[in-house]
């Protein structure tokens, strides 16, 4: 995380156009690497939803063939049937777990992009007050 006091910076510098001008390209930085991390996890969730469907669909199937056993009298197939759907239906359940968490986690992510962004255009903004301020006290000079 980035937390920068700019107007200490400033006060310090010896070139406070160039500390802020840096300071901005670092948080620019990190934004690009933010972006790049919650597209990640975007996709990863994407794949995570794919596999838990499957998981959940598998789950379905395997509890119309107990049924079906079931109708046509065989108790063992029933039984087997049931026990790989309770496989695939916990794993599912697993995988739901874990799509809750993702999407967590990138609703944080994308709330912390959005205070990252929000930090860089104070930045700019401190940066062209401080050049026009720079200015106008040389131009008095």
């Amino acid at each position: 995380m980035i937390h920068i006091n700019l107007n200490r910076l400033i006060g310090k510098a010896e070139n406070p156009e160039k500390i802020l001008e840096q300071a901005i390209i670092d948080m620019q930085e990190d934004l690009v690497q933010l972006r790049q991390a919650v597209d990640q996890l975007i996709a990863t969730q994407k794949r995570t939803e794919r596999q838990y469907h499957k998981y959940e669909s598998e789950a379905n199937t395997w509890q119309q063939r107990a049924q079906l056993a079931l109708q046509k009298g065989d108790e063992n197939l029933a039984r087997e049937a049931l026990q790989r759907k309770k496989s695939f239906a916990e794993m599912a359940q697993a995988l739901q777990a874990q799509l809750a968490e993702q999407r967590e986690i990138v609703t944080e992510l994308k709330e912390y992009m959005l205070t990252l962004e929000s930090k860089i255009s104070e930045a700019k903004t401190k940066k062209d007050l401080y050049i026009a301020r720079s200015g106008s006290a040389q131009a008095s000079v």
